[in-house]
């Protein structure tokens, strides 16, 4: 629906869009709400049906155990944190230039072989898993950060091809014809003058890899074992063979989404802009 029909549109029309919208946002909000909610619960006001939410079920235990004594935690973060960046800025690396050669060079059958990038993200992970894991076991790469962030590469170089593709189409041509008139050639001027103009969808597609990344949870539960274990693979291990420790654990996946929240608030313009102007064209 174009903005224009929607101004022109009756009461009727806005008011039933707004009661969409309202629904989406509790509906995409609640398991937020919820973790948050679990993290500050005693363990008994949890495992009642229904549970308890009598001001005495509220407790800062949860959250303080995890903090002070969860030194797993933390390790799991930094790991996290290693993976993601570096998963990152190898798919940036690539991917720009991949997506600047398929949106401005006039390669033979471009949007084709973009087409084809993107599909490899139908492929599911499990298809893969077995074999994956095989090659590099024997290859002794097994618990090691390069590995998960290479892997992680597969998922993430797609779409940062796809988000960065969509906004060079959209660059003038004039630009870079007026760097061609001042000598510069291919790689001068797509490093010196597009991207230096290119930096919301670039941080939009950083933004979208590190947070993918972070989250991923199959590839790690395989590849890793104690020393480069990531933060979900942690967070998972609050569930006992008995009992699930439910408020440390919401506890704990609380805390993982701080440094994505943080990253979504400073960086919120680039990004909007960012998926903005790389989908326009993609």
């Amino acid at each position: 629906m174009s903005y224009e029909r929607y101004r022109s549109g009756g009461l009727g029309l806005k008011t039933g869009i707004a009661l969409a919208l309202g629904v989406f946002a509790v509906w995409s909000l609640a398991p937020i709400v919820w973790m948050v909610m679990t993290s500050f619960m005693r363990q008994r006001a949890l495992i009642v049906r229904p549970p308890d939410f009598s001001p005495a079920s509220f407790t800062l235990a949860n959250v303080t155990k995890i903090i002070g004594e969860s030194d797993m935690l933390w390790q799991g973060i930094l790991n996290s944190a290693a993976v993601a960046l570096l998963s990152t800025a190898i798919a940036l690396a690539l991917g720009a230039p991949a997506a600047y050669a398929l949106a401005r060079l006039r390669l033979p059958k471009a949007g084709a072989i973009s087409f084809l990038i993107l599909a490899t993200q139908m492929l599911p992970g499990i298809a893969v898993a077995i074999p994956l894991f095989l090659i590099i076991s024997r290859i002794g790469m097994i618990d090691h950060i390069v590995t998960l962030a290479l892997v992680y590469l597969t998922f993430n170089l797609p779409i940062v091809i796809w988000i960065l593709r969509g906004f060079f189409l959209s660059i003038p041509d004039s630009i870079e014809k007026a760097a061609a008139v001042d000598g510069a050639g291919v790689v001068q001027t797509f490093v010196h003058i597009i991207l230096p103009i290119s930096r919301p969808p670039l941080a939009a597609a950083a933004i979208f890899a590190f947070v993918e990344a972070w989250n991923e949870f199959f590839f790690a539960l395989i590849l890793t074992r104690r020393s480069v274990q990531t933060v979900p693979l942690v967070i998972s291990q609050f569930q006992g063979q008995y009992q699930t420790a439910f408020g440390q654990m919401m506890a704990a996946a609380l805390i993982s989404v701080l440094p994505v929240i943080l990253l979504a608030i400073v960086f919120r313009n680039h990004i909007i802009r960012g998926f903005a102007d790389g989908m326009s064209k993609g």
